[in-house]
């Protein structure tokens, strides 16, 4: 599932440095939501006798990203599944 987006030009180093903060903040606030939402699953699964954690479901993630990303797109994943899974 790739998306393609039109990338803007950068015409200085200044102006593609604020690009990419404001494209971090996004980020961050999309893990942020990723992160809540993840919590919730993670609660209605333990709530109906299961695992916190689904191995098959992030294994899953792992290959879409991965597919969709390339090199680095396993790792990426991994991190963000590590930062949503949260502590016990």
């Amino acid at each position: 599932m790739t998306t393609s987006t039109s990338v803007p030009t950068v015409s200085s180093v200044v102006d593609g440095r604020a690009m990419l903060d404001d494209i971090d903040s996004r980020l961050m606030q999309l893990l942020g939501e990723r992160r809540a939402v993840s919590k919730q699953v993670q609660a209605l699964r333990v709530q109906d006798g299961g695992s916190r954690v689904e191995h098959s479901r992030e294994n899953a993630i792992i290959r879409r990203w991965a597919e969709a990303l390339g090199d680095g797109g396993a790792e990426l994943a991994l991190a963000v599944l590590a930062h949503c899974r949260g502590r016990v």
